[in-house]
């Protein structure tokens, strides 16, 4: 198939996937089990650098997940996407359920996405992050 990159995530029942209209120029520069990094041509000729990240789900190795995408974060020259699961929230009020998270876990996160200017970009429905 066209247009797609599939990634075994190791030690999950899923996968990590990318998909692609066949008429954008896509040129993946890296991939792994937690992330999937791309260059991508529009129908404009504008080019966008997009990452696919599934954050690590063990909390303990959370930090080589942000140490990936500051490695990736180093040969972006253009706007940057970053879509995904980070597996971890900024704030205990968001969290629906189940145990608080630890404020260092939040913290760490939070200077991720001061680092790198990120938005969060809401769903219309909510159900995702």
């Amino acid at each position: 198939m066209k247009g797609c990159l599939v990634v075994n995530v190791e030690g999950k029942s899923g996968v990590l996937a990318m998909m692609w209209k066949e008429s954008n120029k896509v040129d993946i520069k890296t991939y792994s089990s937690n992330h999937i990094d791309a260059m991508i041509k529009m129908e404009n000729n504008n080019a966008i650098s997009f990452t696919g990240y599934y954050g690590n789900t063990d909390p303990n190795k959370r930090h080589l997940s942000w140490e990936m995408l500051k490695r990736v974060s180093k040969s972006v020259k253009e706007t940057w996407i970053i879509g995904g699961d980070f597996n971890t929230i900024l704030d205990n009020a968001k969290k629906e359920g189940g145990r608080r998270k630890p404020l260092v876990q939040m913290e760490e996160f939070r200077e991720i996405v001061d680092e790198f200017s990120m938005v969060d970009l809401k769903t219309d429905n909510g159900w995702f992050t």
